[in-house]
């Protein structure tokens, strides 16, 4: 029998923990998952397929060495408010800075961009590169804003490349709008 250890750091901001996904948290993303709210993560799917895509979550961690980060609130360290990290599944030839939160109770408090400014300065020594997207949905101005707010920018030639025939992201709707975050640009 082989034995398989996997590193996954603990990160932490002034409210948050940003650690290893759990099985306990599998119920927080199912609910995410198939809820209108993950129209812009390419849901919402059944439970069958959110419970297949959390435990790709966990796998990412497994095979590239780096993946998202389950958060959860210093006050409530059982509960994971959403994902952030970085999300590169085989399909993509970039690493994507990711996040998505779980809960509208928690919109608009300054989670994600507390928490990717915990995981960007920490993704860079890990993945490799010194440039990484951020995949937006058309009509997704919340995140937009936060990519923005990261110190990323459009790529307006990647986003063309990839919405067109033969792109990756030929055959989703809605468009996808690709932002570059750059190494040493964060906000």
């Amino acid at each position: 029998m082989n034995t398989l250890t996997v590193h996954i750091p603990t990160l932490e901001t002034e409210r948050l923990i940003l650690r290893a996904p759990t099985l306990q948290d599998a119920e927080s993303f199912i609910a995410f998952k198939t809820s209108e709210r993950s129209k812009f993560t390419n849901g919402p799917l059944d439970r069958a397929a959110a419970q297949v895509s959390f435990s790709a979550i966990a796998g990412m961690w497994v095979f590239r060495g780096y993946g998202l980060f389950m958060a959860a609130l210093k006050t409530e360290p059982e509960i994971a408010i959403g994902g952030f990290g970085i999300f590169h599944p085989a399909k993509h030839e970039e690493p994507e800075f990711g996040w998505s939160l779980y809960d509208a109770r928690y919109e608009g408090k300054g989670y994600v961009t507390e928490a990717m400014r915990a995981v960007i300065p920490w993704a860079w020594d890990v993945i490799g590169v010194d440039t990484a997207q951020s995949h937006i949905d058309e009509g997704n101005a919340a995140s937009a804003a936060v990519a923005i707010a990261l110190g990323a920018s459009l790529d307006a030639d990647a986003t063309k490349t990839a919405n067109a025939p033969g792109g990756e992201f030929e055959d989703e709707a809605p468009f996808v709008n690709i932002y570059r975050h750059t190494k040493g640009a964060l906000k």
